[in-house]
């Protein structure tokens, strides 16, 4: 059970990149990884961030902010590979959660502290509070203020943006608009998931607030505090550009909650929403050894263009 544990960590880790483990490990060390930088919250306690440039600094007037996955692993593992493709001049940056260590793998348990403090409304109080920061320190202030969450940070990312009048856009990786009750349940009918769902939510029930059991990688209590969360409404709520990409298929979540998301939109009469759907890939937009996410960056570098300009009628989704 503990050696599943790990692996199941491990999985969570391979969402950020489309490397191997071997690869992420060597890059930690490598001199193309970027180095550390500190940031201390308000109410005490700090994150480790990372922060570097796309293109030629000296016109760049876009920013973009990067949270998620699940687990502890640190943005130093695939930044600054992971934007391959972002074509427009940008400053890029990364927020790992609290007690993510720099050099962490979250091949491992990510330890108490960890744990007490990965809740959504710590995710929401800490990535607002650092985007505010930054954004105040910046002269110019950017013209494009984008908010990239990866499939669990797009919960948190997609509710900040409807809070904050300084975004622009929402780019997000591997996910959609079911909660995650209805996606494993989704994926569990058509055979993606190997463990029986309903009874772990049942387990979880009998002792939600518990961080010492685990269910399959995670404590009850970050199930019980993620599963019924319901992000469509978020997501209805924003009037900006909004890009979505998912891999067909995805088996952490499943190609129908982006789906739904984009029904939903056209339900509500909104066409601010762009979904891409990449044939045969996986949560991490890989297909076989090639990567969409270069396919994603350049999609979004184009919607980030200065000549581009905001036509909700011309937005269109790829199947």
């Amino acid at each position: 059970m503990r050696l599943l544990k790990h692996l199941v960590f491990s999985v969570a880790f391979v969402v950020l990149s489309g490397c191997t483990p071997i690869q992420r490990i060597a890059h930690l060390y490598s001199n193309d990884a970027p180095s550390p930088l500190f940031f201390t919250y308000k109410n005490g306690g700090s994150s480790i961030y990372y922060t570097f440039s796309v293109g030629d600094t000296a016109w760049s007037d876009t920013v973009i902010f990067f949270y998620g996955g699940t687990g502890c692993p640190s943005w130093k593992s695939v930044m600054p590979e992971y934007v391959d493709g972002l074509s427009i001049n940008a400053r890029v940056f990364a927020l790992n959660k609290r007690f993510v260590a720099d050099r962490s793998t979250g091949m491992f348990d990510c330890g108490k502290e960890f744990h007490l403090m990965n809740n959504p409304g710590q995710w929401l109080a800490d990535y607002s509070e650092f985007i505010t920061a930054q954004i105040n320190a910046l002269a110019p202030k950017p013209r494009n203020v984008v908010l990239l969450g990866v499939s669990e940070g797009a919960l948190t990312a997609t509710k900040i943006a409807g809070q904050s009048s300084e975004v622009t856009h929402l780019a997000i990786i591997g996910s959609g608009g079911y909660s995650m009750r209805k996606s494993l349940a989704t994926l569990a009918q058509r055979g993606a998931v190997w463990f029986d769902v309903e009874s772990g939510w049942k387990k979880i029930a009998d002792d939600p607030r518990s961080i010492e059991t685990n269910w399959y990688g995670n404590p009850y209590r970050w199930w019980s505090d993620v599963m019924d969360i319901e992000p469509l409404p978020d997501f209805l709520k924003l009037n900006i550009p909004i890009l979505v990409g998912i891999g067909e298929q995805d088996e952490s979540v499943p190609v129908e909650s982006a789906r739904f998301l984009e029904s939903k939109f056209n339900e509500a009469g909104k066409a601010n929403l762009i979904l891409n759907v990449y044939p045969g890939a996986d949560h991490r937009l890989n297909d076989k050894g090639r990567s969409y996410r270069s396919d994603f960056f350049a999609e979004l570098s184009r919607l980030l263009q200065p000549t581009h300009n905001f036509k909700p009628d011309q937005f269109r989704s790829t199947k």
